[in-house]
Parts: structure tokens; sequence; C-alpha cells
């Protein structure tokens, strides 16, 4: 680990370039024509050959039903973390982020980037949603598929890239609603010598709800409370040729798990800095983080009558860092524009924890761990060749991966005498992959055939990490090796006018192979003493992280926009779906898995959002969102009910500078099963959420 009290002076903010550096400007290439991108001074231009399904910007942000961003990617349906809880009391290790519900898992199969930087943690590669509030960012761009050529390794479904705001208007939002819910979110900047620095502020308490059914509730069941804070401070430097721009942020979260004596928390901090220079040669822009995590989380085993629990694991902590950068250069060519990035990421991490309850105390220690590296080199050549018109093309992304895993180890002794129980040092395990994308495009865009390959390593919690839940137990596996995805894209887009409407209409076509994925296996049940596990009673699950086969997966992604032709507000229907036809095979290894489908992976997922304005700054927005129903076991025994679910935003402009705000979620209190144990115990979501707020802009 290393020494974060010296790293934050080296990152002090300083002052900043001025507002009026951020400019808009409009794609010059014809599959972009009517799209705005904000491009701030330090940033490269976009990526040419690989455009965004789904672009959330500040409007879209600023107006979500749901003010979390995990929350606001419903309108994005298949896109969400792994389980169908929003990661506001949702426990840290399931907040992993997939764009395509090819294969959900805890640790996520998606990139998220913000600003360039990798924001998924070091240990797990979950994410901690609370440090990214939608008032904090300019715009969110979803990218499904194979992204570009930067920290390719960590984008097997896609990435998903948050431009972070700076700058601007002062803007403050309070809110508050049931259960105890209250949150403050602020951003304001200062003008300092020749520029401003950008400061971000959140703090969150929501009191939560009982995560279990109503009928299957007992004395031990509770709220799950969750409080959260951030805090963020951006600067940006004028320099010769270019501009360096320096970031330093932090976050804590502590959370009730919705059982007597279940608890979690996580806490971290970053910095990091980024240089750009720019001349006749062309653009260049160097990267350099650096990350720390921590995170603890206390689980029960709970009784069959749910009136008493008993301790079954105490992980007291879990420190993680990482160290990384990229530099990626853009040389000036007439004709092309190619990209260079070199990207690099050195992580490490242990959990050290408490077990084996016997009598009033854990018998037994625990502490597993080990570092990851990964570097990376990729070249990203939008129009390798195109025709005369520039209405059909072909782009191309190349990536060379080198991924070890190292230092590994697993240490389990007796708490009272000391004596080791269990001592494992994996031996250190490294490989290469060359990965990419060619996409062959027609129409000016309209149409996109793209053939491209990604993996991903497991992450230091699937390598070394065991876990409990209840009385559900998952066996860590060091010897897992990476995943690998083939696929292949049709996308179609059109916009057009007609009826007296602006069209706008996307689909996507798509089929993949997903090679050694990794699953969480059952390989045993209680009651009974299983290996590593000791006594499992009745209802408990043991499971272990395995290579799984692999999965096949065939689907589409459609949008469809109406915005009736005119000027001044209008209204506007946005009708999304997702479909996925999922399957196992386990081949010879795991047969009793072929056929069946991936755990936590539904086929269908939908959205129907209207807009209405009414008059200057008043707004009403009702949104349908639903899912089909998904197994949460992976021997699909476990079946999460279907749903469908009714939110409403109103806003109305009180003063120019001043919006107030009603927000509804689930308004219809329609029940939304989250999770199934081993039991039968379900967990589930109901009551309607109600909250109101305004947003300040000065």
């Amino acid at each position: 680990m290393f020494s974060w009290p010296s790293l934050i002076l080296l990152a002090s903010p300083t002052p900043a370039l001025p507002p009026d550096s951020i400019v808009s400007v409009l794609a010059n290439e014809p599959e972009a024509a009517s799209e705005v991108i904000v491009v701030r001074a330090e940033r490269l231009p976009p990526d040419r050959s690989m455009s965004a399904q789904v672009v959330l910007d500040g409007t879209a942000l600023g107006s979500s039903i749901g003010l979390r961003l995990d929350e606001a990617l419903r309108v994005a349906p298949g896109a969400g973390l792994f389980r169908r809880t929003a990661s506001g009391p949702a426990n840290a290790t399931i907040q992993g982020l997939s764009l395509r519900p090819i294969a959900p898992n805890g640790a996520g199969r998606a990139l998220v980037s913000l600003d360039g930087v990798p924001q998924n943690d070091p240990f797990g590669s979950w994410v901690f949603w609370v440090r990214h509030d939608p008032m904090f960012l300019d715009r969110v761009d979803v990218r499904r598929g194979a992204a570009g050529a930067g920290f390719g390794p960590l984008a097997l479904t896609g990435a998903l890239d948050l431009i972070e705001a700076r700058g601007g208007p002062a803007r403050l939002r309070l809110l508050g609603g049931e259960h105890g819910a209250i949150q403050l979110a602020a951003r304001g900047s200062a003008t300092l010598a020749s520029g401003t620095i950008t400061a971000m502020a959140s703090y969150e308490h929501n009191d939560g709800v009982i995560p279990v059914s109503l009928s299957q509730r007992g004395a031990v069941d509770q709220p799950a409370d969750f409080t959260a804070s951030t805090l963020t401070l951006v600067s940006e430097i004028p320099a010769d040729n270019g501009q360096w721009s320096f970031r330093a942020s932090g976050f804590k979260e502590e959370k009730g798990a919705g059982t007597l004596g279940a608890s979690s928390a996580a806490q971290g901090a970053d910095i990091s800095g980024a240089r750009k220079l720019e001349g006749d040669w062309g653009q260049a822009r160097l990267i350099l983080f650096a990350q720390t995590r921590d995170f603890a989380n206390q689980t029960v085993s709970v009784a069959t009558d749910r009136a008493s629990v008993t301790p079954a694991l105490d992980q007291y902590k879990t420190p993680a860092s990482a160290l990384g950068g990229s530099l990626i250069y853009a040389p000036a060519f007439p004709r092309w524009s190619p990209r260079w990035t070199l990207d690099w990421r050195h992580s490490e991490g242990e959990t050290r924890e408490l077990f084996r309850f016997v009598g009033n105390g854990f018998t037994r220690t625990r502490i597993a761990g080990g570092h990851q590296d990964l570097i990376g080199l990729g070249l990203d050549v939008p129009r390798l060749w195109q025709s005369d018109d520039e209405q059909t093309g072909l782009d191309a992304t190349l990536r060379l991966d080198r991924w070890a895993n190292s230092r590994a180890k697993r240490l389990e002794a007796d708490r009272a005498t000391g004596a080791v129980t269990l001592s494992e040092t994996p031996v250190d395990r490294e490989g290469h992959l060359a990965t990419g994308r060619v996409s062959l495009f027609a129409l000016g865009g309209q149409v996109r055939l793209s053939l491209f390959r990604t993996f991903r390593p497991p992450s230091l919690n699937e390598l070394h990490r065991p876990f409990r839940v209840g009385n559900d137990v998952t066996e860590a596996n060091a010897d897992l090796v990476p995943e690998v995805l083939d696929g292949l894209d049709l996308d179609l887009n059109r916009q057009w006018q007609g009826l007296g409407a602006a069209w706008k209409g996307n689909l996507t076509l798509y089929t993949s192979k997903l090679q050694d994925p990794i699953t969480n296996v059952t390989i045993g049940a209680g009651p009974g003493v299983l290996p590593r596990v000791g006594f499992l009673p009745a209802g408990g699950t043991l499971r272990q992280r395995l290579n799984a086969g692999e999965i096949r997966a065939k689907g589409l992604e459609g949008s469809l926009t109406w915005t009736p032709v005119g000027t001044g507000p209008r209204p506007e229907v946005a009708l999304r779906l997702s479909m996925v036809d999922a399957n196992v095979d386990g081949g010879r290894l795991l047969p009793a898995l072929s056929g069946l489908r991936p755990a936590q992976s539904a086929p269908w997922a939908s959205y129907l959002g209207v807009t209405l304005p009414f008059g200057a700054g008043h707004q009403l927005t009702v949104a349908l969102r639903g899912e089909a129903a998904r197994f949460e076991d992976d021997l699909n025994t476990r079946r999460l009910k279907a749903y469908q679910a009714l939110d409403l935003r109103a806003s109305w402009a009180f003063r120019r500078d001043v919006d107030i705000f009603v927000a509804g979620e689930n308004v219809t209190g329609t029940a939304i099963a989250t999770a199934i144990s081993g039991a039968g115990i379900v967990s589930e979501t109901s009551a309607p959420l109600w909250r109101i707020g305004f947003t300040v802009t000065r």
C-alpha cells in the first residue's frame, strides 16, 4: 500500500481554466451529424469509431426520476447492477455494472470511466455509485459491445463514460422523502487568478425499508438504512500547448443489511492528474491516478423462524489500492486520425476476516488476497478505409494486453491458539491476449456491422475472497482464468420526419459467445458438514466460483423517440427495449448447467417514458419500466417474478433559478422481487417511494 497523506498534498487544487474554455462542437462525421458533443479543453476529440447508443446529457440527468446514477440508467433497459436492488441500500458486492444482460455478476462486466480514469473497485471491480451524483456530471455515454482501445480488459460488455461537470454556475439540490430520506448535493466554482476551481459535495441518509416480504418477516428483520457522503475538488491550469488538470475526492458510506447484526461500510479516496499537449505533431494526453479503498461487511445466519441470528462472518477490513495511468497519442495525419493508447493498472488488496462462530465468538481468522497487473497497448483507426463520398467505410481497433496475478495467499488460523489451519500460496499466473473490433459502416453510418473480441480477467475478490450471505456460502477460486467474449453487432440508425413529428430510431441485433464465464456454481447443500465451510444448516447452499463452460446469447436493443415538430417546449415519447436469449453450455465439467439461463439474466426489459412540458420550465414525466422473470441461481430453481413499475416526476420553475420537483418511484406499489434465499425467503421492494425537493442554479 502507499501513503495517502503525501499524495493528497501533491494533488492540492490549483487554478483552472475559465468557464468559457468549455465549448460545444458539432460532430463533422455523417453518422453523428445531429449529435452535439461537449469537449473540454483537456480532453481529446471523441472516439469516432464507436458512438454511444444512449447519451444522457445534463438535462436528462437533472430530470431523472431516480436520483442516483444507477437509477438514471433505467432509461437504458438491459443496463444495470447484478440484482434489481438500487445502489442506495445494496451491498457494495452486488453493485457491479453490466451493459448487456448476457450474464450479470456482482463484479460487473462493464468499464465505468470518469474522464478516462477507471472507477471499478481495485479489489472487487464493483462501483461505489454514491461517488457519481448526476448533478456532478455533464454527460453520460452508454457504449454497449466492444469499447474503445482504452482499458479494454475492464470493458467486457461495454463502457459507461462519465464526463464530469467543471466550472459553470453553482447548483444546490435538497430533497426529503419517505422513510427518513434526506439528500443534499452542491456544486460550485470560484475564480482564482486565471481560472477556476470546482468543488462538489453530497450527503445522503435514508432510514430504509425492510427488504423481506411482509408475510415472511420475523423478529430479526429491520429496515436497511444507509448514510453516505462525498467530497471532490477539481482544478485546471493553463499551460504551454495544452493544460494541466488535477482531481482529489473521497467518500464514505455505512449501510444496514436489513437483518439484525448485519451491516457494511466503505470508504475511499482518489487522486488523479492529467496533462494535455497539442501541436503540429498532433495531440496527446497523459493521465496518472491513485486509488485506495476499504470495505467492511458483517453477515449473519438466520434461524428458520427468523427469531434469532448467529454471526456468520466478520469481514472487518478489506484494504485495497490501485495505481495506474494512460497515455493517448493522436498524430496529425492529413487522411487518417488514428489514436494510440497505452494503459496500465496495478491493483492489490486482501480481505481480513473472522469466521466460524462457535459458542460466544468467532474461532478462526482469515487473510486472503493478492496483486494484479494489467497493461495494454491499443490502436483505434477510424476511417481506415472509406469511399470517396464518405458514405461507406471501415473502422478498426486492436489491443494487445498482458495480465498477471501474483503474490496471492490464503491464511487461516485458530483465533485462540494461533495454529494455522489452512495455508495456501497459489502460483503466480500471467497471460497475453489480443483483442479488437472491426466495423464496416454504410449509408453514412446508418448501418454498421461490427465483429469484436474482448476479455475480462477475474477480480481479486473472485480469486481470493469466500463470502457468506445468510446460510448461502460461496467459495473463492484462485485458479480462475479470464473470460473471453466474441461478438457480432448489427446497428441500424435512422432519423426522419413524418406525421408532423421528428422520429429517431435505433436497432442493434447481436450475437455473442462468452467463453469461461466466471459463475457461482452450486457444489453442495445443507444440512451437513461441507469442505472448508464446516456445518451448513438445512436450506443452505455451497457454491464456488468456476469458469463454467460458455454462454451463448442472441439479442436485440431497440429505441424509438417521437417529438412533434415545432418551436418551444415540446412533448417527447421514448420507447426502449432489450431482449436476449442466453443459455449456458456447461461442457463435460458442468453438464447440469447446459441449457439453463445464466443467473440474473432477464429475457427482456423495457422502458416507456413520456415527457409533457407545461409552459416555460414546468414538466411532467411518466415512465413505465419493466422486466421479465429472472433466476436467482445457476440451477434455475429460484425464480424472481416479472414486474412493471410506474414512476412519476413533476417539476415547476418556481423562479428563473429555482426548480421544485416531486418524484415518485413505483407509485402503484408493485412487488419487485430482488432475491430468494435457499430457504425460500424472498427479498422485495413494494412500497412507493415519494420525494420532494428543489434545485437552485446561480
